[in-house]
């Protein structure tokens, strides 16, 4: 059987064949309950295809699901995204569980194996993807990509629609307010910001009900804690809380506050240079080649901006050394945290500079034009070859200030920007890659089997992509997001404009997640919230409710109002308000945010809906919902059969790997018994009764032996994530998304598909540790029988 038809769960490049460590590596694997398959890469690598036993991704799984009950996380553990996500965090976890790739200096590029590693054109991608009109289905990323992409995609429809009704009101302002700034639509802006972040939350609450995974960021906070509590999960154990690493935790990130200031003011100050030169040979110089020195601030801020990245993020990583997190959820998050500083001042500080420093103040320049002038010119050496340049300077008559432009800017931001942005997501890598086809191709063929071999080259192309990480595409929406709230008065047609580019934004990352030619594809990962992202979009609204107004107060007289003495600044000055009217309107503004924000949160933690009621769990003591859950809940688990994996050894893996060194074909070696069943599961008929599922029906068989012995059978249809993903998607799409109303929750937490149970066996179970039997449902039960029968 070919390497493709075989299914392996995960690859990964070992990237030097003349290492002694390969040996060791793959009896490791064995040992942890691993099947591998060696297969030529390129000249100096190999390709490892790993297929967990059966008997250990039981484990695995019966552990994960422990870890849900100890804090409440009621999802179930049925489809591919769990089943990959569970095998990735067992290879690259780092506790005492775990096998750990990542200390193998060897082991690179661990992708998992999914049905989106195939041949196909880019007619083919465009024709099923992009000009498929049908909205995404968010249950189906979930199922295949896990809950932190399917989240994503929810919520960006969700702020599509919040954007249409803003975009509507922008576009009437718009027109009736003849182009400038409006403080009705300031307002209005202001509150659509706080009733999105508000309504967002409950939704995104909402969400992760009904997907049974509430409190998940408890087992990532808590993971050593449940880790050493779950290495022999069926043994009771004392248990007490001793540890203040949470709080030495706290003090370390301290750290980085004053870090942190250090960065933003050498940023900022250089920014303000820039800004200075672009002002004088824009504005003050008049000499020759200005078309082309004009673009030396544009320059040095293109060359300056990445270099400082890289130091901020290098010193970023070192604080997050410093720090010790004890899993990658929360080293990610607080990662993710400190970027966003250095993302809020390389997007909005030209904006705020322009708002708050050029049009207030930049009217001063032209009567110390003269000064300026003499300036120069006394400490420059009159022989220079820059004096004849840097002393050709407008005259005072000469001179206007751009009163258009923080309008220019605003609308280079809402469109080119955009722009720009999809251009290099979508567009530049397809050309990189072309180019380097041609620049540098491949010379180096390796001996595939005939039936492998265009699949493998496939896999080789898959993993040499970057990792796809959904907090870039986050970050894309949140920031755009900030432009709104910030400076949307400038331009009331900006939501319109946003929106459009949303729409395209949403259909080329459907596109992009399930086409795999951008990212290997994703390991799935689960979430209970969009955190940090959430906090970003608070902080940018909170940030606006001072922003925009005080923008819009200052020019939405226009640009050269009548002014009169007593105002905010000097006669010529490009604002028009008085120093009392912008306090009391800044104090309103931030006021009615803030009172908006605290009274809608407050109805909503008090107002739940029918599925937050059903997963809310009052007791979140680790060691009593342990003990409580591996005393009562059964696995539901069973070990089926690994069919052709069963026969390859870590000796034959070992031998294929030798035979591709030596410039051979890899041997493939099977050494299943005759007659045995793959994918069945065989045990005495009593274990069979108490272990399958009730879809499942007791089965004779033929053994081994020449008798007959028990197995089970799916009865059940299942939709097959290895299959057509176009059909699974379309399933998804007429089984879910098409219906108006969601599935009840006592369904979604019950997994009963209408079947009922007795009051009184739920009793049983609690005080006898009996097996329910079939029957009605109760009633009313608590979390915990409810969690109790789901798992029977």
């Amino acid at each position: 059987m070919s390497i493709n038809q075989l299914e392996a769960d995960y690859v990964f490049v070992y990237g030097d064949k003349k290492s002694n460590e390969l040996t060791s590596l793959i009896e490791l694997l064995h040992d942890k309950g691993f099947y591998t398959q060696i297969r030529d890469n390129d000249e100096n690598s190999l390709l490892v295809f790993l297929k967990i036993a059966s008997y250990r991704y039981s484990e695995l799984a019966e552990k994960d699901l422990i870890k849900n009950y100890e804090f409440g996380v009621v999802s179930s553990i049925d489809n591919q995204a769990d089943k990959l996500r569970i095998i990735n965090e067992y290879l690259t976890g780092s506790t005492i569980d775990d096998l750990n790739l990542n200390k193998f200096k060897h082991v690179k590029d661990l992708t998992p194996i999914t049905p989106i590693i195939k041949f196909s054109t880019i007619y083919q991608d465009v024709s099923k993807h992009l000009l498929n009109f049908q909205n995404p289905s968010s249950n189906f990323i979930k199922e295949n990509f896990g809950i932190h992409i399917a989240i994503y995609f929810e919520f960006l429809k969700y702020l599509l629609v919040w954007l249409f009704f803003l975009s509507i009101f922008g576009l009437i302002s718009y027109f009736k307010s003849k182009h400038v700034f409006s403080l009705t639509y300031c307002f209005v802006n202001l509150i659509w910001g706080v009733l999105f972040i508000s309504f967002w939350k409950k939704r995104e609450k909402y969400l992760i009900n009904y997907w049974g995974n509430a409190n998940y960021h408890y087992i990532q906070d808590h993971k050593l804690k449940l880790v050493n509590i779950n290495e022999y999960f069926e043994t009771k154990s004392s248990y007490k809380h001793n540890s203040n690493y949470e709080g030495y935790k706290f003090l370390k990130q301290l750290i980085f506050v004053p870090i942190s200031l250090i960065f933003m003011a050498v940023l900022v100050c250089y920014q303000l240079c820039c800004f200075a030169l672009e002002i004088f040979i824009n504005e003050i110089y008049d000499g020759p080649g200005k078309s082309f020195v004009s673009l030396v601030p544009t320059v040095l801020i293109s060359v300056f901006v990445p270099i400082f990245s890289m130091v901020y993020n290098a010193v970023v990583n070192v604080v997050i050394k410093l720090e010790n997190h004890n899993n990658s959820y929360t080293e990610s998050n607080s990662i993710l945290i400190k970027q966003f500083i250095l993302n809020f001042l390389t997007s909005y500080m030209p904006l705020l500079i322009t708002s708050f420093i050029y049009l207030p103040f930049a009217h001063l320049i032209k009567p110390n034009l003269t000064m300026i002038r003499s300036s120069i010119e006394s400490n420059l050496n009159s022989d220079s070859i820059y004096y004849k340049y840097l002393t050709h300077l407008k005259n005072q008559s000469e001179f206007n200030m751009n009163q258009d432009r923080l309008n220019l800017q605003f609308n280079y931001f809402i469109v080119t920007n955009q722009v720009v942005q999809l251009v290099m997501k979508y567009v530049l890598p397809h050309i990189i890659s072309f180019v380097m086809s041609f620049v540098s191709p491949k010379t180096y063929k390796p001996k595939d089997n005939e039936e492998e071999a265009k699949w493998l080259d496939n896999v080789r192309k898959y993993v040499s992509l970057p990792y796809y990480n959904v907090n870039d595409d986050f970050r894309f929406i949140v920031v755009n997001f900030g432009y709104l709230v910030l400076f949307g008065p400038v331009w009331s047609l900006a939501p319109l404009i946003t929106m459009i580019f949303f729409i395209i934004t949403i259909k080329l990352d459907y596109f992009k997640l399930l086409n795999g030619k951008y990212f290997k594809p994703p390991v799935p990962e689960r979430v209970d919230s969009i955190y940090p992202w959430n906090y970003g979009l608070f902080i940018l609204s909170w940030i606006g409710s001072i922003v925009a107004p005080a923008i819009t107060t200052f020019y939405r007289h226009g640009n050269l109002p009548p002014k009169s003495m007593g105002q905010f600044t000097l006669d010529k000055a490009s604002i028009n308000v008085k120093t009392s009217n912008l306090i009391f309107i800044l104090l309103i503004s931030e006021h009615v945010f803030l009172i908006i924000w605290f009274v809608l949160n407050k109805i909503f933690s008090l107002f739940k809906s029918d599925i937050e009621w059903e997963n809310d769990f009052s007791d979140n003591d680790i060691k009593l919902r342990h003990d409580y859950y591996s005393g009562k809940v059964k696995g539901s688990f069973p070990v089926i059969g690994d069919g052709e994996w069963e026969g390859f050894q870590a000796k034959d893996s070992i031998t294929q790997a030798t035979s591709i060194i030596e410039g051979g074909a890899p041997v493939v070696t099977s050494s299943v018994p005759v007659g045995k069943s793959s994918g069945i599961d065989t045990r005495d008929y009593q274990e069979l009764k108490n272990v399958k599922d009730k879809s499942d029906d007791i089965i004779k068989v033929p053994s081994q032996e020449g008798g007959s012995e028990f197995a089970t059978i799916d009865n059940v249809q299942h939709i097959d994530p290895k299959g057509d993903f176009n059909e699974v998607e379309n399933r998804y799409q007429q089984d879910f998304e098409a219906k108006n109303n969601l599935p009840q929750a006592e369904d979604i937490v019950q997994g009963n598909n209408g079947e009922e149970e007795e009051e009184e066996e739920i009793e049983d179970i609690e005080d006898n540790d009996s097996t329910p039997s079939s029957g009605s449902k109760p009633k009313k039960r608590s979390p915990l029988k409810k969690l109790l029968k789901r798992n029977k």
